[in-house]
């Protein structure tokens, strides 16, 4: 499978941006990407809800109410890991 991994072509240089390849030589294809606007950098505002969903719910930064529990939480979060990483079993 596949990887990418993301860096900054700054005057000839790369510098990464996440973990470094785990390879010593490779066959590579660069995608150069456009240079953002400054809006897309930015931390989006917040945003409220329609007013149709008032009283639905509650958020405050963090889940108040869950019908899972703690483990059943980190279980759950366990498992998107692994399925991320390719593990096959993760999706049975």
């Amino acid at each position: 499978m596949l990887k990418s991994y993301e860096a900054i072509y700054d005057h000839g240089k790369i510098e990464w941006l996440s973990e470094l390849p785990d390879v010593e030589q490779a066959r590579v294809i660069i995608t150069v990407l456009p240079q953002q606007p400054r809006a897309y950098v930015e931390k989006p505002k917040h945003r409220r809800p329609p007013e149709k969903l008032k009283g639905s719910a509650r958020v405050s930064g963090e889940i108040v109410s869950s019908p899972f529990s703690a483990d059943e939480w980190e279980a759950m979060t366990e498992r998107t890991a692994r399925q991320i990483n390719g593990d096959s079993e993760a999706f049975k």
